[in-house]
């Protein structure tokens, strides 16, 4: 059983390395076809909203299907889009391959997190900080990757081997012979009406208000940084844009692999708080990126970003997880829905609003409002 959920999460990090690869190279094929801003920007919109779809789908469906199925599913649907791009490259089915891997990856996230306490049991705690730790490895790795697969081996070669890595992480999902979903755990359509009521009696709803507005706020950075990687070196904005984006990543790792043992005991006994906790130290991480003037206290401030970032997603799912294993499909559905839409709220707000003279105040804006209620939604936690 531990051998075989090894081989799951090596699968899974090897296909999280395909999505960092999907995250950069699809932008970029897109501007180097058209050099347009918008059809650029709209390869963001296609993914997140493909996401939200992916959400719903997890929310309406999650607590009846077979979860082995649909996550194979998942890996196929992704693998098919992206060898059709690897064949026939072209704008229109770019976004709708975009859609479709925005789909995938928002139905098998939710669905693995449900199924986990499944397949970790007591180690549920750990295999969340094992998979926030092998994402900042995956990150790592594809965007790096992606800075020197492109010359070697052009576009269509990268699609091509994301396409790969889906192929074996569905291959590995066939092969495995573990339980996805405890036994007699699938809940009938009409059960649905009750889940607000677990939602709310778990503590859950300040969770997703601050997760909603975290993810509105996360918009400020991924446009910020580009920009803030133009005015810091001119002559190589991405080299700039992608040291922060890695010591992001490499924060994400040390949390995951070496800080989350220390943490084990607090996340367990008040998942919310700690969710709250880590994400004030994450806005302030990314406060800092644009608000410190000095390399090093950039990308401390990045690193400190990655680490809240890290705890933040593994206190929130071990939060949702003491949940029924009937509950806990769709209400990772409904996160999924929660987070994509904020961030593609703040995604259009930031680029109808943001001037590149106002990043540090946009990003303090932005950031500052979930910290404070965090703030207040942690001091609530605690009392309750």
């Amino acid at each position: 059983m531990r051998g075989q959920l090894g081989l799951l999460l090596g699968s899974k990090a090897v296909s999280d390395i395909g999505y960092a690869l999907d995250f950069v190279c699809l932008s970029i094929f897109v501007w180097e076809s058209t050099r347009s801003a918008l059809a650029t920007g709209l390869v963001s919109v296609a993914l997140y909203a493909g996401a939200i779809l992916g959400g719903r789908l997890g929310h309406a469906y999650g607590a009846r299907w077979d979860r082995r199925a649909v996550m194979v599913a998942a890996d196929l649907v992704r693998m098919v889009v992206l060898l059709t791009l690897a064949v026939l490259p072209g704008q229109p089915q770019l976004y709708v391959a975009v859609f479709l891997v925005g789909v995938g990856r928002s139905v098998f996230e939710g669905t693995l997190s449900a199924a986990t306490p499944v397949l970790a049991g007591e180690r549920t705690q750990f295999v969340n900080s094992v998979l926030a730790g092998l994402k900042g490895v995956a990150f790592m790795l594809g965007m790096g990757l992606s800075a020197v697969a492109v010359p070697l081996i052009g576009f269509q070669g990268v699609f091509a081997l994301d396409a790969a890595s889906y192929a074996l992480s569905a291959l590995v999902l066939v092969a495995i012979r573990v339980p996805f979903r405890e036994s007699g755990s699938t809940a009938e359509s009409g059960d649905q009406k009750v889940l607000w009521p677990a939602v709310v009696a778990a503590g859950l709803v300040p969770l997703f208000v601050v997760r909603c507005l975290d993810a509105f706020g996360s918009s400020s950075q991924h446009v910020g940084i580009p920009i803030l990687g133009s005015e810091l070196s001119p002559g190589a904005p991405t080299e700039a844009a992608g040291v922060l984006w890695g010591v992001w990543a490499a924060g994400l790792l040390l949390a995951g692999f070496v800080l989350r043992p220390l943490a084990t005991r607090i996340i367990a006994r008040a998942p919310g708080v700690v969710f709250c906790l880590a994400t004030i130290v994450m806005s302030l991480g990314f406060i800092g990126i644009f608000w410190f003037d000095d390399w090093p206290l950039r990308l401390a401030a990045a690193a400190v970003a990655g680490i809240g970032d890290a705890f933040s997603e593994v206190a929130f799912k071990q939060a949702v997880q003491r949940l029924p294993d009937e509950r806990r499909g769709p209400v990772f559905g409904l996160s999924q829905i929660v987070v994509n839409s904020g961030f593609m709220a703040g995604l259009v707000a930031t680029s109808l609003l943001l001037t590149p003279d106002l990043v540090p105040q946009w990003v303090l804006l932005l950031h500052g409002v979930p910290l404070l209620v965090a703030a207040v939604a942690a001091v609530r936690l605690r009392v309750r």
